[in-house]
C-alpha cells in the first residue's frame, strides 16, 4: 500500500473511532471467550468472570503497549522538508514533492529509494 497519507482531519477522527471500537471489541470477545471456556470447564460463574476479566485486561494492556493500529504520525520528509500526516507501519510513504519512498517505523524512518 503506497502513501497512506491523511487528506483531512475527518479521516484522523474516523481512525480514532475505529481504534476505540476495535480495542473494545477485541477485549470483550477475549473476555467472553475465556469466561465461556471456564464455565464449560466447570468453574463457577464468579470465578469464570474473574478469569475472563483478567485475561481481557492483559489482552487490552498488550494492545495498548505493543500495538500501533491505525496510528497517525506527523512526518517531515528528510530530503525536501515537506510535512504530512501519515499512518505508521502500513506500507510505505511516497513523498509527493521529491518522490522519495520511506517506510515509517515507531522511532525510525528508512528510505526505500530516492
Amino acid at each position: 500500500m503506497a502513501s497512506p497519507r491523511l487528506k483531512n482531519n475527518y479521516q484522523e477522527a474516523a481512525l480514532s473511532i475505529i481504534r476505540i471500537l476495535t480495542f473494545t471489541a477485541v477485549t470483550l470477545i477475549v473476555g467472553l471467550s475465556v469466561w465461556l471456556t471456564a464455565v464449560v470447564a466447570g468453574a463457577s460463574w464468579g470465578l469464570a468472570g474473574a478469569i475472563g476479566g483478567t485475561i481481557a485486561g492483559i489482552t487490552g494492556f498488550c494492545i495498548l503497549v505493543c500495538g500501533s493500529l491505525y496510528e497517525v504520525k506527523n512526518f517531515t520528509c528528510p530530503s525536501c522538508g515537506k510535512s504530512d500526516h501519515t499512518l505508521k507501519q502500513i506500507g510505505y510513504y511516497n513523498c509527493s514533492e521529491c518522490g522519495t519512498k520511506y517506510h515509517i517505523y515507531d522511532k525510525e524512518i528508512n528510505s526505500i529509494s530516492a
